[in-house]
């Protein structure tokens, strides 16, 4: 396996805590997309799903540049499906495959996370993203130091089109979604290795599996219907006529 090291140069002024988040936000990114193409894989149609690679921080003390990154090397032609341009807007490419399953997966994260969280930035060749950019709608959202933009959103909403692959997905309109919205939830802030201990499809966006009811529901129910009415001694009360 090739491996690229990004070094990032220690100025004066220049604090280490930047690669930190570099790492931070793109390795927070791969969990959510590992949860992502977990639901992409049973869906037959969906084809060959995302991957966001990981990003390593090495810290080298006897080096005159000790802080850097450390990535896999992508081999091929190098894309960029989603930029954030310099007025805020987001400049998403939905031509390919590939790309309009980066546009789904940016909806499925801003519905997963109740609209708190935005992947602005994607980039890499074919299935394997890197260099991962978020937006977040408050200051301080799952601990990342990110300046909250909620103007981001307004405009994701309004600008995103859904496709074939958020219909597989079973996502909802995020126009409907948008005028539902509730403020946000304490759950909106949980991290996605928290949800991934949660019962598989149980806070998925996917609509169809929500609102699938356990199949367990009715024996449980039975089994509490035999319970709780004390009809078993009412009956055995002929049996004691006949001994009589």
């Amino acid at each position: 396996m090739n491996i690229v090291v990004e070094v990032e140069l220690i100025f004066v002024g220049y604090s280490p805590m930047l690669c930190i988040q570099e790492c931070k936000i793109q390795n927070l990114a791969r969990e959510y997309c590992k949860i992502f193409s977990a639901e992409a894989r049973v869906i037959e149609n969906f084809g060959p799903s995302l991957e966001v690679i990981p990003v390593y921080l090495m810290y080298r003390p006897a080096n005159t540049v000790p802080y850097a990154t450390v990535e896999t090397d992508l081999t091929g032609v190098f894309q960029k499906y989603s930029i954030l341009d310099h007025t805020g807007r987001i400049e998403m490419r939905a031509g390919s495959e590939v790309e309009q399953k980066c546009c789904a997966l940016q909806h499925w994260i801003f519905q997963w996370t109740n609209g708190n969280l935005l992947l602005t930035r994607l980039e890499g060749v074919d299935t394997k993203i890197t260099n991962v950019g978020i937006s977040v709608k408050s200051t301080g959202h799952q601990g990342l130091s990110v300046e909250g933009n909620p103007k981001v959103f307004e405009q994701f909403v309004s600008q995103h089109k859904c496709n074939y692959f958020c219909g597989l997905l079973g996502l909802r309109s995020l126009k409907v979604m948008d005028s539902l919205m509730m403020p946000a939830k304490p759950k909106g802030s949980r991290s996605p290795l928290l949800q991934r201990k949660i019962a598989a499809g149980s806070s998925s966006p996917q609509t169809g599996r929500k609102a699938g009811s356990s199949p367990r529901m009715p024996r449980k129910a039975e089994q509490d219907g035999r319970k709780t009415p004390m009809k078993p001694k009412t009956a055995d009360a002929p049996k004691m006529d006949k001994m009589a």
